[in-house]
């Protein structure tokens, strides 16, 4: 519920004397928030809402701007730059976020409501409007991501741009419809007051009516661009509108006929007209044309392929990746991002152990660089490179930095938010992970890797119910892929859930067989009591390795079930000396809980080069 939507009874004033709570009634709701199981894991997130409610009350709430709380709540210096440093807007989506959290669970029933409004962070304090809950779980949301995403009123300055229509006769046009929803995207995720919805989501509601005020319901998005193509020829018709979610009214709309050549021309106008209409200024992340300068169409067209390949997540998407960005850098040396696309597929090949990580490392690497080469500024290439040296290399300081110089360029770039909080979380730096987790799923609630990553990060520190929220959210998304099963088996095995985690693991056993996945078989086996069933599958295991690269982790993850601990630390040594990146998982593994008294297993963790604290 909306504290401003309280009912009123008799005048106006009597009605507002009425609802507002006393400043100590709103102090007393402060304490019950900060120690509240919700918050309490939350120190950035504690302060800032302790400050901001302090000086509200203090009638110094005008005070709250967005340089002020970074400067005194998250304690950046002099040159400090709101423009550059997303610092305070990304916290504040996260504070409402909790706030409502809050709210549905154990503030259901208080006497006083705290909410921070969209646009500003000076908070408001209310009364319920009536007794019981203040505010009810969001329904009929396809995945707990959504509903994460909807958990605050719709911002005009979160944009959700839905893919393009292809009007045109012949059905192949779709990819060059799908180009120019991308562009667009990217072009917008570089303004640094936007929250741009990542494409995984909005390519996912293609099917799906293109009702604004719903769409920006579920995806927590104020503002909906739609738009049409039309291509005969060389001659292109496109026409956008700006839609605000709330009201359904277009805020802007316009019908651009230009030649083909002149597509990149016409996204950057889009771009700067979607930037003028809220009011937002296109930084030093140069719009679309400007960035691409893709050689031709075709170059474009095959990199778009590339990447829809790439986002299956399976063996066969990522090698039909690499066959299709191999083919764009040939017919086109010049062009950066299928580099850039071609490096992540040969990383994400070897995180889920499809090919030997040594062969991984030289080749993501040099694309990577090769990327940053031609294009110094295109932030995929950043990301690309930070998740070589942290994921195969473990030069750690060298791929945050790359991390943060990607989202300096593009603030709403999904897929390096996720990327950059998981190399947090293998440090130990969890509620830094958190920060840039919990905005990936915002802006990209739909994506599978989104909702595992977050998931994976509540799971390493034991918080078993927010962890099965996302894996599920995962399977909901994509109920054929096994690894949401293997990380939902993880999850019962950490509660000694032994059945459930068994049921879910037999859904792991895929063929062909996948690693990682089929391990949680043989601990859940294990842990069961069937140890023959589970050195069966460690027979599996290195059969699979006779034809094909198998980590041997997964390996390692058995013996420690089976109780075999040299034989663990044995796997565990060959997988460091591999250069897996799951290797580092083990800092925080679960599995791996076992073996962490053992001076061997602290020895070869030191192998891993994490930074001292």
């Amino acid at each position: 519920m909306d504290p401003a939507s309280i009912r009123s009874t008799g005048s106006r004033d009597a009605a507002a004397a009425s609802t507002q709570p006393s400043g100590a009634e709103v102090e007393a709701q402060l304490g019950r928030i900060l120690a509240s199981v919700v918050f309490r894991g939350s120190a950035r997130l504690q302060r800032f809402l302790q400050v901001a409610v302090e000086r509200t009350l203090a009638g110094e709430g005008d005070r709250l701007k967005e340089y002020a709380v970074g400067r005194d709540v998250f304690d950046r210096g002099a040159d400090y730059d709101p423009r550059v440093d997303s610092i305070v807007r990304v916290e504040a989506q996260r504070l409402r976020r909790k706030l409502r959290e809050y709210y549905q669970d154990d503030g259901r029933m208080d006497p006083v409501v705290i909410s921070l409004p969209p646009g500003g962070y000076a908070p408001a304090f209310a009364r319920p409007a009536q007794p019981g809950p203040v505010l009810a779980r969001t329904e009929g949301a396809r995945a707990e991501g959504e509903r994460f995403a909807a958990s605050a009123p719709p911002d005009s300055n979160t944009v959700a741009v839905l893919p393009f229509s292809n009007l045109s006769q012949e059905p192949e046009q779709q990819y060059f419809c799908d180009g120019i929803t991308e562009d667009i995207i990217n072009a917008l995720t570089s303004i640094p007051e936007l929250q741009v919805i990542g494409r995984t989501s909005m390519f996912a509601l293609r099917r799906t009516a293109p009702d604004p005020r719903e769409i920006g319901a579920r995806l927590g998005a104020g503002t909906i661009i739609e738009g049409t193509v039309r291509k005969a020829g060389d001659v292109l018709r496109v026409s956008a509108k700006i839609i605000d979610a709330e009201t359904r009214q277009a805020r802007w709309s316009q019908v651009f006929d230009r030649k083909t050549t002149e597509v990149f021309r016409i996204e950057d106008e889009i771009a700067r007209s979607i930037a003028n209409t809220l009011r937002v200024t296109v930084g030093s992340g140069q719009p679309a044309d400007t960035r691409h300068q893709a050689p031709a169409a075709e170059a474009h067209t095959l990199y778009l392929r590339g990447r829809q390949a790439w986002n299956q997540l399976t063996r066969d998407g990522f090698l039909s990746a690499i066959e299709l960005f191999s083919r764009a850098i040939a017919l086109y040396p010049d062009y950066a991002p299928p580099y850039a696309g071609l490096a992540d597929a040969y990383v994400w090949l070897s995180i889920w152990g499809m090919i030997r990580p040594k062969e991984a490392l030289p080749k993501s690497q040099r694309l990577a660089q090769d990327a940053i080469r031609l294009n110094p500024e295109l932030a995929s290439a950043s990301v690309s490179l930070g998740a070589t040296a942290c994921f195969l290399d473990r030069e750690w300081d060298q791929g945050l930095a790359l991390f943060r110089k990607a989202l300096s360029l593009q603030p709403s770039y999904s897929v390096g938010l996720q990327l950059h909080g998981i190399c947090l979380m293998e440090l130990r730096r969890f509620e830094e992970a958190m920060t840039y987790l919990e905005r990936a799923v915002v802006l990209d609630p739909l994506s599978v890797r989104a909702n595992r990553s977050l998931g994976a990060l509540h799971y390493v520190q034991g918080r078993d119910q927010e962890a099965r929220h996302w894996f599920e959210s995962a399977a909901a998304l994509h109920p054929e892929a096994p690894e949401s099963h293997y990380l939902l088996a993880r999850m019962h095995l950490q509660q000694r859930r032994y059945k459930e985690a068994l049921e879910a693991a037999r859904k792991c056993d895929t063929t062909p067989p996948s690693a990682f996945p089929l391990s949680v078989l043989g601990v859940s086996l294990a842990r069961n009591g069937d140890h023959a069933g589970a050195e069966r599958i460690l027979r599996r295991l290195a059969e699979m390795s006779l034809s094909a690269y198998v980590d041997p982790l997964p390996s390692a993850f058995v013996q420690v079930a089976l109780g075999n601990r040299e034989a663990a630390l044995d796997e565990f040594e060959k997988s460091i000396d591999e250069h897996s990146p799951f290797a580092a998982l083990a800092n925080v593994d679960p599995l791996l809980d076992e073996l962490r008294s053992e001076a061997r297993f602290r020895d070869l963790i030191g192998l891993l080069k994490f930074p001292q604290p």
